[in-house]
């Protein structure tokens, strides 16, 4: 007896497949054996014969299907989920228990590519094989890092970036009654500078942003050095902060006995804005109307694929 996958099975259910094995005994006898004929003894003999071998075929079909999510049931779709140790819930219909296992199943196999994520909440929410699934591979977030310095201070930036990318920077004066003078930005993995000409006073705040600088709200792009403000590289950089110590500052004073006047670092804010591509990360977006629908939460498609997605790599389920 000829082995059945499950698309042959398929085609034996709907009746489009298979023919009778009495019908094909028969077929292999000469007309005048009276095969057709319900009183000859090759006819009795063709009808036994082939109705045990249909309704042993029957039986094997029947076996095959206990052991395929998509055709088992009951109990026979109880013992496949417990291959998983994953029991049927209370009151679960054989519908939601088999999409279920047919999830877990996905999550087993794991794979972490693009297509497994889709086909994976897919099947979760019961949306066609070919329903597109919307997959941001490096979704795009704002970032903001700020860093108090003073004069010669030097700092690393990891941008968390899959490509290179200008910055908006603000810098401020924080230390009270003090002035700084041609203040000067440089990365020094990349030798780029920028320098701002000139005085700020403690409060000052100046931003600079696509090529202009704004201190206290009012046009001072004259001031700059360039502008082509410095890149910040995909991967970390180091940076530096100068200024000119103004004669503001106390200084030590040999005159006076017994006092010591030295001078003070002037503090100053520098805060860094960017747009980044994130690196090992994807979003998976979801329609409120799939949730609903289907009576999942994003909390449970995202703990999906949490098990699927390859290791290091970072997910987020929005819903829109």
């Amino acid at each position: 007896m000829r082995r059945l996958n499950l698309e042959a099975l398929q085609k034996y259910i709907r009746g489009n497949e298979f023919v009778s094995k009495k019908e094909k005994i028969s077929e292999k006898f000469p007309h005048f054996y009276k095969y057709w004929d319900p009183g000859s003894l090759i006819f009795v003999f063709t009808d036994s014969t082939g109705t045990r071998l249909d309704e042993s075929e029957k039986e094997l079909v029947s076996i095959m299907r206990t052991h395929w999510v998509d055709t088992a049931s009951r109990g026979d779709l109880e013992k496949l989920g417990a291959l998983y140790s994953i029991k049927r819930r209370v009151g679960e219909s054989d519908s939601d228990y088999r999409n279920r296992l047919k999830t877990a199943i996905m999550s087993y196999k794991g794979g972490g590519t693009k297509s497994a994520i889709q086909m994976l909440v897919r099947m979760a929410l019961r949306l066609p094989q070919d329903y597109p699934v919307k997959i941001e591979e490096n979704p795009v977030v704002d970032l903001k890092r700020t860093w108090k310095v003073s004069s010669g201070k030097e700092w690393v930036i990891n941008p968390r970036n899959i490509e290179d990318t200008v910055p908006d920077i603000t810098l401020a004066v924080m230390t009270e009654n003090s002035k700084v003078t041609d203040i000067k930005l440089t990365n020094l993995t990349t030798d780029e500078a920028i320098s701002f000409k000139g005085d700020m006073l403690y409060g000052d705040v100046l931003k600079i942003s696509n090529g202009r600088a704004m201190l206290n709200g009012k046009d001072a792009t004259e001031r700059l050095s360039t502008t082509d403000v410095p890149k910040l590289p995909r991967k970390k950089s180091k940076w530096q902060y100068k200024e000119y110590v103004g004669a503001n500052l106390g200084v030590f004073d040999s005159t006076l006995f017994d006092r010591s006047v030295f001078v003070i670092d002037i503090i100053s804010e520098v805060t860094f804005e960017w747009t980044a591509r994130q690196p090992a990360s994807f979003t998976v977006e979801l329609q409120n109307e799939w949730l609903m629908k289907s009576g999942i939460t994003a909390e449970y498609i995202q703990q999906l694929v949490n098990l699927v997605k390859a290791a290091g790599v970072k997910s987020e389920v929005k819903v829109t």
